[in-house]
C-alpha cells in the first residue's frame, strides 16, 4: 500500500514545486514537492522492521534480520524502477531522483535506527527539513549535503544514496534488533 501510496504521490506531484525560504540565506527557494514522496514508503518500511518478536526471531531458525534487509532492498528496487519508469512515462524530470531518494532516505533511516531505535522514523524528515530550510541557497541552488534536490543523473547523489542503502542495510544485518529492544529483553 505505502508503494502504491509513493508511485500515486510520484505520478501526482511530479515536477511540481513551491516557495519556501531558507533560514541561512534569507530567499525564497523552489521546492520540488517530491522530496516528500518517499516519507511514507520508509515510514511503513520501519513499522514493519519493529513489528518484531524479538523471543521469536532470537530462537528460530530462520536468518529474520537478512529476510527483513531483503525485504527493505526489494521495497527501495521497486521504488527506484517505479519512479524511473514513471519518469520516462510522464517525462517529469524530477521522478527518477524520488526513487534515489528513497534509497536514500531508508538508508539514513536504517543508520540511525541502529542508534536510537524507532525514533529514527523521524530521520527521513529531519532530513528533508534541514535541506528545504538550510539546504538550498538563493536560485534553488543545493549545498553538496543535501543530496535530495540534485537531479536524477547526479553521481555525487546517486553515490550517497547507494552508502546511505548499504550502511544502513549492513547495520541492520549486523544489529537487527533497535536499541530499545536490546535494552527490555
Amino acid at each position: 500500500m505505502a508503494l502504491a501510496v509513493f508511485i500515486v504521490t510520484v505520478a501526482v506531484l511530479q515536477d511540481a514545486a513551491v516557495g519556501l525560504p531558507s533560514f541561512l540565506y534569507g530567499s525564497s527557494n523552489p521546492v520540488l514537492l517530491l522530496l516528500l514522496a518517499p516519507v511514507p514508503l520508509c515510514a511503513t518500511l520501519m513499522f514493519s522492521l519493529e513489528s518484531r518478536l524479538p523471543e521469536g526471531e532470537s530462537t528460530g531458525v530462520r536468518q529474520v534480520a537478512v529476510l527483513d534487509a531483503g525485504l527493505v532492498l526489494f521495497t527501495v528496487a521497486l521504488a527506484v524502477l517505479a519512479a524511473s519508469f514513471l519518469g520516462l512515462a510522464l517525462d517529469a524530470e524530477a521522478a527518477p531522483a524520488a526513487g534515489r531518494n528513497v534509497a536514500f532516505l531508508a538508508g539514513l533511516m536504517l543508520c540511525t535506527r541502529a542508534l536510537i531505535g524507532p525514533p529514527a522514523v523521524m530521520a527521513p524528515v529531519a532530513w528533508i527539513f534541514a535541506v528545504i530550510f538550510l539546504g538550498l541557497r538563493g536560485g534553488g541552488r543545493a549545498e553538496f549535503w543535501t543530496v535530495l534536490p540534485a537531479s536524477a543523473d547526479d553521481l555525487h547523489a546517486s553515490l550517497a544514496a547507494g552508502a546511505a542503502l548499504i550502511a544502513g542495510t549492513a547495520l541492520h544485518i549486523k544489529r537487527p534488533g533497535s536499541p530499545a529492544h536490546t535494552r527490555l529483553h
